[in-house]
């Protein structure tokens, strides 16, 4: 039997969301599944997908919206994706997605719903928490520092003041990817 490959692409601001692709990649090459992880940044063209078992899509969240790469590939790549038939996931990660009580909107809203738009349907999706760092190598400006600091004490219930703080829960991120083995097996 040929090893099984899935392509992980994903869109990420600060790095919660590149974390998130690197540890589903290794917990597929864990189990002998071939996992190749590409920043949209980086690389955004392909041709098609006939050469993956698997696709899943990963974008942080901000102001409601994906990172324009995961934009521009999803409305790009659109006809590919709705001829795409073997399993298909799509991830993001958000402050507010830690937050009990917003996480099922954040899910609903920024998956599906968004997915719709571009005339895509899908069955294996999930929300997970991102990351706030104010620390000095941070990514983020001195703007997205202020608006995250906003959303991570909405999030998280207190004062966020550490330099860095990851609200990403690796369990659920290993379920997830767990489950997207169970589809690739089915």
């Amino acid at each position: 039997m040929t090893e099984k490959k899935v392509l992980i692409v994903y869109g990420s601001r600060f790095g919660a969301t590149e974390g998130v692709a690197i540890k589903i990649a290794e917990i597929f090459r864990d189990n002998n599944v071939l996992a190749e992880v590409v920043d949209l940044k980086e690389k955004s063209d392909f041709d098609n997908f006939d050469n993956y078992d698997g696709l899943i899509i990963g974008s942080s969240i901000k102001i409601g919206q994906w990172t324009r790469h995961v934009k521009n590939f999803v409305r790009n790549m659109r006809l590919e994706i709705q001829k795409f038939t073997k399993p298909f996931g799509f991830y993001v990660c958000s402050a507010y997605a830690a937050l009990e009580e917003q996480y099922a909107k954040v899910k609903e809203e920024y998956i599906p719903d968004k997915l719709t738009e571009f005339g895509i349907s899908i069955d294996y999706y999930d929300a997970f928490g991102g990351v706030i760092d104010f620390s000095e190598s941070s990514r983020m400006g001195w703007l997205e520092k202020k608006i995250m600091k906003i959303a991570g004490n909405q999030a998280t219930g207190a004062q966020v003041e550490e330099e860095y703080t990851d609200l990403r829960d690796w369990d659920q991120i290993e379920k997830f990817a767990l489950g997207f083995l169970d589809l690739l097996k089915a």
